[in-house]
């Protein structure tokens, strides 16, 4: 399905449940969904931004360089879903149904909500995820590798063997948050040091 103008949403999804489609191009900000289910469809190239989903299934989908900044997903459920250079900028994915099986790779993720979320074993490689909250999120055996974490809350996360080789400003309390067996790389390991206002030389 491709489509580039923007049309109304009737338009775009007549059916509640797809499955083996590709939505290529689609140009709809603003799109309210409800109650519609995706199962192995692919998604590239869509503007979906402020996008209004409420109580739809996604399984085993891929996201394609789509824009999805500020969209809400009430009640959404998300398995085995990759997001791929993507911009999902102001999302709050506290409101997800729960399990969350989701992975970012080469995404903007700035001003997002994790906060207090089960996302062990999560994938978010070379992103950024500047401004975004993951306070009390259990991030254990995360792949976190070569993304950014400019300003990002960590208070209290779970990062016991979780992987952030190659990530960038990074905040992390050791005190605070779990990081036994956890992975960094020189020179940001030593941000953790930061409260103790010692000298490394």
């Amino acid at each position: 399905m491709q489509q580039e103008n923007a049309k109304p949403d009737s338009l775009l999804f007549t059916n509640d449940f797809y499955e083996n489609e590709t939505f290529e191009k689609l140009v709809n900000p603003n799109i309210k969904l409800n109650d519609v289910e995706f199962s192995r469809c692919t998604f590239r190239n869509d503007l979906l931004s402020q996008a209004c989903m409420t109580n739809c299934r996604f399984d085993d989908c891929i996201f394609k360089e789509c824009d999805l900044s500020l969209s809400s997903f009430l009640k959404c459920s998300f398995f085995d879903i990759t997001f791929d250079g993507c911009k999902l900028t102001g999302v709050n994915w506290t409101t997800t149904r729960k399990p969350l099986k989701i992975s970012f790779e080469g995404c903007k993720l700035n001003d997002s909500i994790f906060f207090d979320l089960d996302l062990r074993g999560i994938k978010i490689v070379n992103c950024e995820v500047m401004n975004s909250d993951f306070e009390k999120t259990n991030l254990s055996k995360a792949l976190l590798n070569y993304s950014d974490f400019l300003r990002t809350n960590f208070s209290g996360a779970n990062l016991s063997h979780a992987d952030l080789t190659g990530a960038v400003n990074y905040s992390i309390d050791p005190i605070q948050c779990n990081v036994i067996k956890a992975k960094f790389s020189m020179p940001e390991v030593l941000s953790l040091l930061a409260q103790w206002d010692i000298i490394v030389e």
